[in-house]
């Protein structure tokens, strides 16, 4: 409050007390500002066949579905992914649940990591990071489960040397 004084219209105290900087008191002559808007301006264009006006929708809206759609190619490309670089036979052994963690945690690491460069004004910040070491971590426990199971597989016994040489004489002596 400066000097004891308060605006007009919202009651609040006033920063100065000049008359340059009272944008809040300030009156605006309405009639002049009817006079210049265009009627034509103020109809909404209609579509043919009875469809209303095509307005581009604003907002939350948009980033959801890209969110949404972020997190299924996300699910799609990290099983590809890991069924490529892991792979396929050892992946199979995993029990589908381990499977399904890992993918569905590391996807949803890769939506918020997005989601915290897009709503912060620097792409690189607290939140950006943490999403990202997110995705790191499920990266390593992803390749360390497969590893784990690489490790522990049962080997193969239906090929055995003995038999395939036996086999080979046998087709020799005929």
């Amino acid at each position: 409050m400066v000097n004891g004084k308060y605006s007009r219209t919202a009651g609040l105290p006033l920063l100065s007390c000049t008359k340059e900087h009272d944008t809040l008191g300030m009156e605006v002559n309405e009639g002049l500002q009817e006079r210049n808007i265009d009627p034509a301006l103020l109809e909404p264009v209609r579509e043919p066949h009875g469809m209303g006006p095509i307005t581009a929708p604003t907002g939350q809206g948009w980033l959801r579905l890209a969110y949404t759609l972020e997190f299924l190619i996300a699910v799609l490309t990290i099983f590809t992914l890991w069924s490529e670089v892991g792979g396929q036979g050892h992946l199979d052994l995993l029990p589908w649940y381990i499977k399904l963690i890992c993918v569905l945690g590391s996807a949803w690491c890769c939506v918020r990591f997005t989601a915290g460069m897009v709503e912060q004004t620097k792409a690189w910040n607290r939140r950006s990071v943490g999403w990202l070491l997110g995705i790191v971590f499920f990266a390593i426990a992803m390749g360390s489960i497969v590893y784990y199971y690489h490790l522990h597989e049962e080997p193969d016994d239906d090929s055995n040397d003995t038999t395939a040489a036996v086999s080979a004489s046998g087709a020799l002596n005929t």
